[in-house]
């Protein structure tokens, strides 16, 4: 029999990035939140202190950071006739596990999407005619556009820290940034990191190709920054431990390094860390979220009741539990009818590889300098 607690204005399922973010405005507008977090309590100078060596073999090799497979059990296929089996090594799949979730592990690359990705559909079918999306693919514009999410895309960097070279401010391209993205309200708020003498050879070649290269932008510090909610983040000490490890330098922005040394410290907020919603709870007519039912550490199960619920966890885990919930009509891949679970996809990564003659005489003129 679950255990009912006391009501609250919001209940967040996951603190990661968009946990933390939701629970900080909500709060901030004098709502009472409670976070549920599946995972342990992570935080940045216990967790990760800097006496403390980068253990490989704990965190790239053995995922300390991402979920058990004995928490919950993924299954894959490629195809719809073969049988589904267990995943046991996650390979580059990183399902994120404790406060902070992937914002904890991620290597901090911090893009925007370009305008044309918010109308992807609209902007495909007019560059290349009606016909040119085969008749199955689902693709749609997004509903929101790039400008309406600009001022958000800034708040966030703000927040981040996050390092790198306009090439769009308010319309005027920027000698040195990305001409293709989109305009920008100002500045990235810390100039670009460092770059090694591989990334000044190649940014050099291309420079005579006639291209126009610019630093990645990061979340992982060049210089000592404050950000707006006063939380102060060091300068990034290039470790190389960025990717599957947490950072101890308050170098790379998470949630520990970001916010959650504010957010920690309202008395309106609260989060309760091992601990895995099961359900969302509904009301009578199956049309309202009434709170969550989740089980503690220790098994017991509790009932917390809230005005509003919000799902902030990893997608796969968002779909689950609405599965689970029975809210929502299911994909079904045979018939192609069904909201939720479809289209997901995990990172989607593409690359190419070229031999440019100006890149091999650079490197031929500086031997024989030698």
């Amino acid at each position: 029999m679950a255990r009912i607690l006391p009501k609250k204005d919001v209940v967040i399922v996951g603190l990661g990035w968009t946990g933390s973010i939701m629970a900080h405005e909500l709060t901030d507008e004098g709502l009472d939140v409670i976070a549920i977090e599946r995972g342990p309590w992570r935080d940045a100078p216990t967790d990760f202190p800097p006496s403390y060596a980068q253990d490989e073999l704990r965190y790239r090799i053995r995922h300390e950071l991402f979920l058990r497979p004995d928490q919950t059990t993924f299954t894959f296929r490629n195809k719809m006739d073969q049988t589904a089996l267990p995943i046991r090594s996650w390979g580059a799949f990183m399902p994120p596990n404790g406060i902070g979730g992937g914002g904890v592990h991620w290597n901090a690359e911090t893009w925007r999407f370009l305008p044309s990705d918010f109308v992807l559909r609209t902007h495909l079918t007019q560059r290349y005619g009606a016909a040119f999306l085969p008749e199955d693919m689902t693709i749609q514009d997004y509903g929101v556009t790039y400008d309406e999410l600009e001022p958000h895309y800034d708040a966030f960097e703000y927040l981040c820290g996050t390092c790198g070279q306009a090439g769009n401010l308010r319309g005027t391209i920027q000698e040195g940034g990305n001409p293709f993205e989109g305009p920008r309200s100002r500045p990235y708020p810390n100039p670009p990191q460092k770059q090694g003498f591989a990334h000044v050879l190649w940014a050099k070649a291309a420079r005579e190709l006639g291209y126009k290269p610019f630093p990645q932008p990061s979340g992982n510090m060049s210089q000592a920054y404050v950000n707006p909610l006063g939380v102060r983040m060091g300068p990034c000490t290039y470790c190389g431990f960025c990717e599957w490890f947490g950072c101890a330098n308050y170098s790379k922005s998470s949630p520990q390094t970001t916010l959650l040394p504010v957010l920690v410290r309202k008395g309106n907020f609260t989060a309760r860390d091992n601990c895995e919603v099961t359900k969302i709870n509904l009301d009578g007519s199956g049309k309202h979220a009434t709170g969550v039912t989740f089980v503690d550490s220790s098994g017991q199960e509790w009932e917390q009741r809230a005005d509003l619920v919000i799902l902030s966890a990893f997608a796969l885990f968002n779909v689950q539990l609405l599965l689970l919930s029975k809210i929502g009509k299911p994909y079904d891949p045979v018939a192609n009818i069904g909201v939720i679970g479809r289209n997901y996809t995990h990172q989607t990564v593409s690359s190419a590889d070229g031999q440019f003659q100006s890149v091999r005489l650079l490197r031929l003129d500086r031997h024989v300098h030698r």
